[in-house]
């Protein structure tokens, strides 16, 4: 060894001595150690939680659920269909609807209905704007 202060104590000049890398970091994705199946959500509507299936991908509740998305009935694709005879109340003419109503004896026929409806005025949304 020679007495250069230019050289480090390891005999590598300190011009070429290796820089030290900064401490790489592991990332690894958590995995629930039981998978029971079964997963707890809060409802984004409501707020309460619920459970789901691991399959299921709701963000409501099923009450909340129900409430923002109704049913509606399939059309039927076998072509038997139920119509019901009625006797318009307004203009007398016979006509046949897919649907049951609730009084036949005081229905219309989709025209005089059509026009009832446009003639009804629409409520007007109360809403109060605050600044």
């Amino acid at each position: 060894m020679t007495n250069d202060p230019n050289e480090s104590q390891a005999g590598i000049p300190e011009e070429e001595a290796p820089v030290l890398k900064k401490p790489a970091v592991l990332v690894q994705k958590h995995k629930p150690a039981v998978k029971s199946g079964v997963r707890e959500k809060l409802c984004a509507t409501c707020g309460r939680p619920f459970q789901l299936t691991e399959d299921q991908k709701f963000y409501d509740c099923p009450s909340c659920y129900r409430k923002n998305h109704p049913i509606h009935k399939p059309r039927r694709k076998d072509g038997a269909q139920v119509l019901i005879q009625i006797q318009c109340v307004a203009c007398g003419a016979q006509d046949f609807l897919d649907f049951m109503p609730p009084d036949p004896k005081q229905a219309y026929c989709r025209s005089c209905f059509a026009k009832q409806k446009k003639q009804e005025p629409k409520p007007r949304a109360s809403h109060v704007r605050s600044r």
